[in-house]
């Protein structure tokens, strides 16, 4: 009897990490998604030299994916996470050289590759499969 207790506790410790491990992924995917899908949008109405708003939404998005990569890296690989990483660097790039057409085509593949990751770690009947 005396080794249920110990064992119930390690069993809720360890499930309550794989909670919140999933919830905080999900949650922080479904940002970059949302983020990146807003400033694809917004690139194909505004000018990114001229739009200051915008310039700022990507390089706080930057900084976020930043921040929050390093927790990620506990259930997800760094290879999964690398190309998100890129395009936002790319994307911060192309704010310096204030190159439009880069831009546009660099905050689509974030978009992309966001939305990958989202529905390849998401809640799913095919991912149960």
């Amino acid at each position: 009897m005396k080794i249920w207790i110990p064992m119930l506790i390690l069993f809720f410790a360890v499930s309550g990490l794989c909670v919140w491990d999933q919830i905080h992924t999900n949650r922080v995917l479904d940002h970059i998604e949302k983020e990146s899908e807003y400033i694809y949008s917004s690139l194909l109405d505004s000018d990114i030299a001229t739009d200051t708003v915008l310039q700022d939404k990507i390089i706080k998005l930057n900084h976020y994916w930043t921040d929050k990569m390093d927790i990620l890296c506990i259930s997800l690989s760094r290879k999964d996470l690398q190309p998100i990483s890129d395009y936002l660097q790319y994307l911060h790039s192309s704010i310096i050289n204030k190159n439009q057409e880069d831009a546009i085509t660099y905050s689509r593949l974030l978009f992309y590759n966001a939305s990958g990751l989202n529905e390849t770690n998401g809640i799913s009947l095919v991912n149960f499969l």
